[in-house]
């Protein structure tokens, strides 16, 4: 790579850090992008930049989209889509350091993919989504003999309880815990959120035998001897916690133990091999019939940490296409009854549900009638 081509990524670097605020893992994934196309100009220098440098490089991505090779499927679409985002990233910012303003003002429109590309990148993926009854199968089948096996249970459970993400779910504390309160504070300078967002969210309304394996979970940490800043999920969980500070609990480092406790849960209890992530899209689509209002809708939205509601219906309350279609169907049999049928159904519908159970005591006695 030409010395001054690496001394402007590594500038363009130290940008997207101090100046940007962007992540390492991003970082480290644009820079490779761009290593890629540093690569391609040879000992080319930057303040010679064509836009055919640009077309060439963008060729070199997907070949088979020019007929050179036929039998090698390429890049993936979403990478070469991401690697030519990252490059006009990079080229909207070149021409406005000192050296370089003389540049050809739209090299980065060059970097633009090809719209077919993008369309298949941005292709909604077909994903596994556990039912409620997978979860819950799954943990009924789940050993509980030893302290390993109940934290375990206790993981995936945590998991349909609260809605966290794996990351999050890996770094929590006992006192982020609320048993009283049924919610769970997700501190930012202590938990590992999405876009280090503290929130506090409530449990989700799964049941009480779901509620019952974290409580009791809680329970046998506390009588451990754990403490508040003692890790929920520890990576060596004993009966007694050792008081020397050599012996102390320990956080996972990773999430993959997370994956590995469901492969091993679903593979026994005889289940589809799920994702951590995908148990939020397994509540996002029971929030549906949960929520009796837009405000519940909205509330259980937050919960799942989303400020915009429409993330939750477009990523998470996808239906299947059997619940659409059976959907579709039930609004035949509605728009066939009678006016007066629906009318009623409206006014049930509103009735306040403290005072449900008069109406279906009267309901019920002009049955008998």
């Amino acid at each position: 790579m030409h010395g001054p081509t690496a001394r402007m990524l590594y500038s363009y670097q130290m940008h997207m850090k101090e100046a940007r605020g962007l992540d390492a893992k991003t970082i480290s994934a644009r820079m490779r992008h761009l290593g890629q196309f540093a690569t391609s100009l040879g000992d080319k220098e930057l303040t010679r930049l064509t836009q055919d440098d640009i077309i060439n490089f963008k060729k070199t991505l997907n070949a088979t989209d020019h007929g050179e090779s036929p039998g090698n499927r390429g890049l993936a679409a979403p990478t070469i889509v991401q690697t030519c985002n990252d490059l006009k990233a990079f080229l909207e910012w070149l021409p406005k350091q000192s050296g370089y303003r003389s540049l050809q003002r739209d090299l980065a429109d060059y970097c633009t993919p090809p719209r077919r590309l993008t369309a298949i990148a941005h292709a909604p993926k077909t994903k596994h989504v556990p039912s409620a009854a997978d979860i819950v199968a799954t943990l009924k089948a789940m050993p509980t003999n030893t302290a390993f096996e109940r934290r375990d249970r206790a993981v995936i459970a945590c998991l349909f309880l609260t809605g966290v993400r794996d990351g999050a779910l890996v770094s929590l504390r006992l006192k982020h815990m609320d048993i009283e309160g049924r919610s769970v504070h997700q501190d930012a300078r202590e938990v590992n959120t999405k876009f280090s967002k503290t929130m506090r969210t409530g449990w989700f309304p799964v049941g009480n035998d779901i509620a019952t394996i974290v409580t009791d979970w809680i329970g046998e940490r506390r009588a451990s001897g754990a403490e508040d800043d003692d890790p929920l999920f520890p990576r060596a969980p004993s009966g007694v916690r050792a008081r020397h500070p050599l012996h102390m609990d320990e956080f996972w480092k990773t999430t993959s133990p997370v994956r590995e406790i469901i492969r091993k849960a679903t593979d026994a209890a005889g289940i589809r091999y799920f994702r951590p992530h995908s148990v939020r899209a397994t509540l996002g689509r029971m929030c549906l019939s949960w929520a009796r209002s837009p405000e519940e809708l909205k509330a259980l939205s937050q919960n799942l940490g989303h400020e915009d509601i429409g993330t939750t219906m477009e990523h998470y309350a996808t239906l299947t296409d059997d619940r659409q279609c059976e959907l579709v169907l039930d609004m035949w049999d509605r728009n066939e009854a009678p006016e007066e049928d629906l009318e009623l159904v409206e006014l049930i519908s509103q009735v306040p549900s403290e005072s449900r159970d008069v109406l279906k005591a009267t309901a019920q006695a002009l049955i008998k009638r």
